[in-house]
Protein backbone atom coordinates (compact mmCIF):
# COMPACT_ATOMS: atom_id res chain seq x y z
CA UNK A 1 0.00 0.00 0.00
CA UNK A 2 3.02 2.44 1.15
CA UNK A 3 4.63 1.66 -2.36
CA UNK A 4 1.28 2.34 -3.82
CA UNK A 5 1.03 5.58 -2.54
CA UNK A 6 4.59 6.43 -3.03
CA UNK A 7 4.14 5.86 -7.26
CA UNK A 8 1.14 7.86 -6.99
CA UNK A 9 2.60 11.54 -5.57
CA UNK A 10 5.66 10.89 -7.51
CA UNK A 11 3.76 10.45 -10.73
CA UNK A 12 1.78 13.73 -9.61
CA UNK A 13 5.00 15.24 -8.31
CA UNK A 14 6.82 14.94 -11.85
CA UNK A 15 3.45 15.63 -14.21
CA UNK A 16 5.25 19.09 -15.10
CA UNK A 17 8.41 17.62 -15.80
CA UNK A 18 6.80 15.66 -18.40
CA UNK A 19 4.77 18.28 -19.73
CA UNK A 20 8.01 20.51 -19.83
CA UNK A 21 7.23 22.15 -23.47
CA UNK A 22 10.47 24.32 -23.79
CA UNK A 23 13.07 22.28 -26.82
CA UNK A 24 16.45 21.60 -24.80
CA UNK A 25 19.20 20.79 -26.96
CA UNK A 26 21.33 17.80 -25.18
CA UNK A 27 23.71 15.61 -27.20
CA UNK A 28 23.06 17.87 -30.85
CA UNK A 29 19.59 16.55 -30.68
CA UNK A 30 16.24 18.89 -29.63
CA UNK A 31 14.59 17.51 -26.57
CA UNK A 32 10.78 18.47 -25.11
CA UNK A 33 9.49 17.16 -22.01
CA UNK A 34 11.23 15.26 -18.70
CA UNK A 35 14.32 15.09 -20.55
CA UNK A 36 14.09 18.95 -21.42
CA UNK A 37 13.15 19.86 -18.18
CA UNK A 38 15.87 17.80 -16.43
CA UNK A 39 18.59 19.41 -18.48
CA UNK A 40 16.78 23.11 -18.00
CA UNK A 41 16.74 22.03 -14.02
CA UNK A 42 20.34 21.23 -14.31
CA UNK A 43 21.93 24.28 -16.26
CA UNK A 44 19.75 26.24 -13.17
CA UNK A 45 21.74 24.58 -10.91
CA UNK A 46 25.18 25.04 -12.40
CA UNK A 47 23.82 29.02 -13.33
CA UNK A 48 22.09 29.69 -9.75
CA UNK A 49 23.97 27.40 -7.35
CA UNK A 50 22.69 24.55 -5.77
CA UNK A 51 18.60 24.45 -5.59
CA UNK A 52 18.49 27.56 -7.17
CA UNK A 53 15.88 26.63 -10.15
CA UNK A 54 15.92 30.83 -11.88
CA UNK A 55 12.82 32.77 -12.13
CA UNK A 56 11.51 30.83 -15.49
CA UNK A 57 11.89 27.44 -13.37
CA UNK A 58 10.12 29.49 -10.57
CA UNK A 59 7.74 30.67 -12.44
CA UNK A 60 6.87 27.28 -14.19
CA UNK A 61 6.69 25.18 -11.18
CA UNK A 62 4.43 28.02 -9.74
CA UNK A 63 1.92 28.23 -12.41
CA UNK A 64 2.04 23.73 -11.79
CA UNK A 65 1.25 24.81 -8.14
CA UNK A 66 -1.60 27.26 -8.79
CA UNK A 67 -3.34 24.85 -11.54
CA UNK A 68 -3.04 22.59 -8.47
CA UNK A 69 -4.71 24.35 -5.79
CA UNK A 70 -7.43 25.50 -8.45
CA UNK A 71 -8.24 22.00 -8.97
CA UNK A 72 -8.25 20.90 -5.52
CA UNK A 73 -10.23 23.87 -4.40
CA UNK A 74 -13.17 22.78 -7.76
CA UNK A 75 -12.71 19.04 -6.28
CA UNK A 76 -12.92 20.09 -2.60
CA UNK A 77 -16.06 22.17 -3.23
CA UNK A 78 -17.10 19.36 -5.03
CA UNK A 79 -17.39 16.54 -2.42
CA UNK A 80 -17.88 18.86 0.46
CA UNK A 81 -21.31 19.39 -1.31
CA UNK A 82 -22.12 16.61 -2.74
CA UNK A 83 -20.59 13.99 -0.80
CA UNK A 84 -20.69 15.60 3.05
CA UNK A 85 -23.68 17.83 1.93
CA UNK A 86 -21.84 20.93 4.24
CA UNK A 87 -19.98 23.80 3.79
CA UNK A 88 -18.19 23.18 6.80
CA UNK A 89 -16.64 19.87 5.15
CA UNK A 90 -15.10 22.42 2.72
CA UNK A 91 -13.29 23.88 5.70
CA UNK A 92 -12.34 20.95 7.19
CA UNK A 93 -10.84 20.36 3.33
CA UNK A 94 -8.99 23.16 2.97
CA UNK A 95 -7.35 23.10 6.56
CA UNK A 96 -6.51 20.07 6.54
CA UNK A 97 -4.93 20.48 2.95
CA UNK A 98 -2.69 23.64 3.84
CA UNK A 99 -1.55 21.55 6.96
CA UNK A 100 -0.09 18.52 4.97
CA UNK A 101 1.08 21.16 2.34
CA UNK A 102 2.96 22.93 5.18
CA UNK A 103 4.53 19.36 6.43
CA UNK A 104 5.18 18.53 2.29
CA UNK A 105 6.83 21.58 2.08
CA UNK A 106 8.90 22.35 5.04
CA UNK A 107 9.63 19.41 6.05
CA UNK A 108 9.40 16.51 3.34
CA UNK A 109 10.48 18.37 0.55
CA UNK A 110 14.38 19.63 2.39
CA UNK A 111 15.01 16.48 3.46
CA UNK A 112 13.90 14.41 0.14
CA UNK A 113 15.06 16.99 -2.11
CA UNK A 114 16.86 19.46 0.06
CA UNK A 115 14.95 22.16 -1.11
CA UNK A 116 15.64 25.58 0.05
CA UNK A 117 13.75 27.11 2.79
CA UNK A 118 12.61 30.04 0.45
CA UNK A 119 11.42 28.02 -2.43
CA UNK A 120 9.19 26.15 0.19
CA UNK A 121 7.67 29.36 1.35
CA UNK A 122 6.91 30.26 -2.78
CA UNK A 123 5.88 26.89 -3.22
CA UNK A 124 3.48 26.89 -0.15
CA UNK A 125 1.97 30.59 -1.35
CA UNK A 126 1.24 29.83 -3.97
CA UNK A 127 -0.96 26.57 -3.30
CA UNK A 128 -2.52 28.63 0.25
CA UNK A 129 -3.39 31.69 -1.27
CA UNK A 130 -6.11 30.56 -3.90
CA UNK A 131 -7.39 28.68 -1.12
CA UNK A 132 -7.71 31.43 1.34
CA UNK A 133 -8.66 33.80 -1.17
CA UNK A 134 -11.71 31.41 -2.13
CA UNK A 135 -12.37 30.50 1.62
CA UNK A 136 -12.77 34.44 2.59
CA UNK A 137 -15.16 34.90 -1.02
CA UNK A 138 -17.29 31.89 0.27
CA UNK A 139 -17.69 33.81 4.06
CA UNK A 140 -19.17 37.26 2.33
Amino acid sequence: MRQLFSQIYEFIETIPDRLYPFANEIEGRWVRGRRSYLNALNNAFLTYGPQRLGYKLTFYRASFHLLGAVLFIIFATLLSQKLFGSDRALYVLMATAIVVLFIQEFHLHPKRYGQSRQKGVVDWLTWVIPMVTYLSIQTF
